[in-house]
């Protein structure tokens, strides 16, 4: 919906640009310390999303400022259809608008379905999407490693083994990743440009940190791991079908983890979702469930 009475006439609107990125994150970050407690985005992570070559930032993103120039609000829908969004505290009035004018730009797009992230405890969160239509289509855990936690390492049956990335890997990585989350993620594909941009040139990336997993020399597994300045996230693990249940996830993480353990990053981290059935590796390695997230979707081929 983009009815301009909707917003107030004291705000401008217009997209957002890649130099706005710390303005938009003061607000993520203050909806993040309300509801979970601690940020859960950097700044790194915010301007790779927002200098995808898929993202149009003219036509999918919108900020709201006030008169101080200050942002009020922000919207934007990703290639793939999920929404980001976030508001001011003390202007609540703008989430209808907000959410109405991303939600438009998915229909725009044609996209059967839209999604956004929730913590478990946002309850009056849970209410507005609810009416709005939206249902719980899956549930995420963020895990954290224990500090102290003992990693077990797995002895890797003849053939395989586990190294640091090198570039000539990029492809083979990217078509392993990809081919195992469209196992289970139906949203549309992404494209080799679109994966490269936000994890191989991700701002202040050292590639040297992923692993990759070979078999006879064929990369088979891999995992991405990007640092901030107290931990080592995981941001993409990957293993190809025909080579699981030997233990190669498990000696992809221990062995990135030990290695950001020998980087002075005590703390790892993660994320795995109901649809994986990967919650009880991650356990068995010694992490620990920090927070709960649901995943809400709205369909696109019905009217609310």
């Amino acid at each position: 919906m983009s009815d301009t009475s909707r917003w107030p006439a004291s705000l401008s609107r217009r997209p957002l640009r890649v130099d706005d990125a710390a303005a938009a994150l003061a607000l993520q970050h203050a909806y993040d310390l309300e509801f979970l407690g601690e940020p859960m985005m950097d700044v790194e992570d915010l301007l790779s999303e927002l200098t995808t070559p898929e993202l149009d930032l003219q036509t999918d993103t919108l900020g709201c400022w006030t008169a101080n120039d200050e942002l009020a609000a922000f919207g934007l829908l990703s290639p793939r259809g999920r929404i980001d969004h976030a508001v001011a505290a003390e202007r609540p009035e703008l989430r209808t608008p907000i959410l109405d004018w991303v939600e438009g730009r998915a229909r725009t797009h044609g996209l059967a379905s839209t999604d956004q992230f929730l913590p478990r405890n946002d309850f009056t969160g849970a209410e507005r999407l609810t009416a709005r239509g939206y249902a719980v289509s899956y549930t995420a855990w963020i895990l954290r490693l224990v500090d102290d936690a003992a990693l077990t390492t797995r002895t890797l049956p003849r053939g395989y083994r586990v190294r640091p990335f090198e570039p000539a890997d990029a492809a083979a990585v990217f078509t392993v990743i990809q081919d195992a989350f469209g196992e289970w993620d139906a949203r549309p594909r992404r494209s080799f440009a679109d994966w490269e941009a936000e994890t191989l040139n991700r701002p202040g990336v050292d590639t040297s940190h992923f692993r990759v997993a070979t078999f006879e020399d064929e990369v088979i597994g891999s995992c991405i791991v990007y640092d901030s300045d107290s931990e080592a996230w995981v941001s993409q693990l990957a293993t190809r079908r025909d080579h699981r249940g030997r233990g190669v996830a498990q000696q992809l993480l221990a062995e990135t983890f030990l290695a950001a353990r020998a980087r002075g990053l005590s703390d790892g981290g993660l994320s795995t979702d109901t649809r994986t059935g990967a919650l009880d590796l991650y356990l068995r390695l010694g992490m620990e469930v920090r927070h709960t997230v649901d995943c809400w979707t709205l369909p696109l081929t019905e009217a609310r």
